[in-house]
């Protein structure tokens, strides 16, 4: 299956399988330092290239479709949770932003993995059960990544509160 990809294709797969190990182990690891900060530098440059190579990838249909919204959404989600990370001083809030946004970055990437498994490995016998095993599976995957999101989410910013509050104790 992987000879028959053209070049493009090759590197959005590759890229993308290397999104999915990279993105696990940040998961999994501890949320600071260097390590953390190259791993998501990797996740960040690898993920923007395959979601640019996904928008030259055609096969499936031969026209603009809705994986290149999901390719199109995933970009805007990496971009919105690195911007504040790049900013001087990082704005209030800014581990809500980040966290949100690369994790859904990844349930989509998870998802994405998820129906090109299905579709390829189950070869539907039709493009409508092809759709309909591509919603079902991007559902079942986005609940679950909305679980996990919520259950995992990081403590509010501490420096929201103090920041909110007035010399005289009262709320801004």
């Amino acid at each position: 299956m992987l000879l028959h990809l053209t070049l493009t294709g090759g590197i959005h797969t590759t890229l993308a399988l290397l999104c999915i190990v990279v993105g696990a182990v940040q998961l999994l690891r501890p949320k600071r330092g260097a390590g953390h900060r190259a791993r998501g530098y990797a996740y960040v440059y690898a993920i923007l290239i395959a979601d640019g190579a996904a928008m030259l990838l055609y096969r499936f249909t031969g026209a603009f479709n809705i994986f290149h919204v999901g390719a199109l959404v995933n970009f805007v989600s990496v971009l919105i949770a690195i911007v504040p990370m790049l900013r001087t001083p990082r704005p209030a809030g800014w581990k809500h932003w980040h966290y949100y946004f690369i994790a859904w970055s990844y349930v989509g990437l998870i998802a994405a993995a998820s129906t090109e498994i299905i579709v390829r490995f189950g070869q539907p016998a039709t493009r409508g059960t092809a759709w309909s095993l591509t919603a079902v599976v991007t559902a079942l995957v986005t609940a679950i990544g909305y679980a996990l999101i919520q259950r995992y989410r990081p403590p509010p910013d501490s420096r929201v509160t103090v920041a909110a509050i007035q010399h005289d104790g009262a709320l801004s």
